[in-house]
């Protein structure tokens, strides 16, 4: 298969209780969601005030049915991170669950010959 690639991403779903999916990626797809997965790595926790109480937010990637916790003030990706919605689509289609906080890590590799044995 040329021009895809393997990628790996694993999400924090519940401090510490991680998941890992593997998918294939164009190298078009690839390079459209590389400027989000640098923007995540180069994540700085925030703080927020909602009532007279300061909340530091470290959470890199806060998406789902739990998350973000809107009422501590935290922000979903869209507003942490400024990209087309075609970026996020594309990039929440290969995380391992619907529900998580935390990128964890991306691993990327050429895909290489495979023999399907079962």
């Amino acid at each position: 298969m040329k021009d895809y690639f393997e990628i790996t991403i694993t999400v924090d779903t519940n401090d510490g209780d991680y998941n890992t999916l593997v998918n294939t990626i164009s190298k078009e797809d690839l390079d459209k969601i590389r400027p989000l997965i640098a923007a995540i790595k180069a994540f700085v926790p925030y703080i927020t005030n909602i009532n007279d109480y300061e909340r530091v937010h470290f959470h890199n990637y806060p998406c789902g049915e739990f998350h973000p916790r809107e009422n501590w003030g935290e922000k979903f990706p869209k507003e942490i991170y400024d990209f087309d919605q075609e970026v996020f689509d594309i990039f929440e289609e290969l995380v391992p669950c619907i529900s998580f906080h935390t990128i964890e890590s991306v691993v990327v590799c050429p895909v290489q010959q495979q023999e399907i044995l079962l």
